[in-house]
């Protein structure tokens, strides 16, 4: 399936009012000492809420916004030639044709890096009219186990409505098993309150972020 250009110039211009909640989510995560890679960037709401301090490098696959590292990754993969030590894919994983081959490369290019990413498990996702999703794992547990061998721990840190938040880190050797790896269903229906509920996987999650 063929890159929505146009679609994503749209988005890197400000068209995207719903996913501010996610760049000040995934911001938790991210230390002061920081470099950060951001894939899919869009209008680069993540870094209005990252430190100051964190080196800030956008990649997009269009080049509507002066100093992004362009590249479709759906025709190929380069990164660019700068240090980071935190790679973030919000809302980007859904619009590639070969999620576990884009997880193979950066292990291979970035091993031992943090990569902190998104999924959206919602059907709806589906029946898009812009931006069609290019792939569609029905759960969790379905895309961890593509990808889990480029991992060495995942954790599940937080979740939103229908999308699931994820920790991680790089690896080109053997996989570890996730820290949480139970159905993105099951964890919507854990009985638990949503704020508490975040607060909780949020700490963990940092916990294993601190030097």
């Amino acid at each position: 399936m063929l890159t929505a250009f146009d679609e994503w110039s749209g988005v890197a211009n400000g068209s995207q009012p719903f996913w501010e909640s996610r760049a000040q989510i995934i911001a938790k995560l991210i230390r002061a000492t920081d470099s950060v890679l951001d894939i899919g960037a869009g209008n680069r709401k993540l870094s209005r809420y990252i430190p100051k301090t964190c080196e800030y490098t956008p990649v997009d696959c269009v080049a509507d916004l002066p100093g992004t590292f362009v590249v479709d990754f759906n025709q190929d993969f380069q990164l660019p030639g700068v240090n980071f030590d935190v790679v973030v894919c919000a809302g980007f994983l859904e619009y590639l044709d070969d999620v576990p081959a884009f997880f193979r490369q950066m292990a291979l290019h970035a091993p031992g890096r943090q990569i902190i990413f998104t999924y959206l498990f919602h059907d709806r996702k589906m029946r898009r009219t812009e931006m069609c999703v290019h792939n569609d794992f029905p759960t969790s547990q379905a895309m961890l186990g593509a990808i889990c061998t480029y991992l060495s721990h995942v954790d599940v840190f937080a979740f939103d409505r229908e999308t699931a938040y994820y920790n991680a880190t790089l690896s080109s050797g053997e996989t570890i098993p996730t820290v949480n790896p139970v159905l993105i269903t099951e964890l919507l229906a854990i009985p638990e309150s949503a704020p508490m509920r975040f607060i909780r996987r949020m700490n963990r999650s940092i916990k294993k972020r601190l030097p």
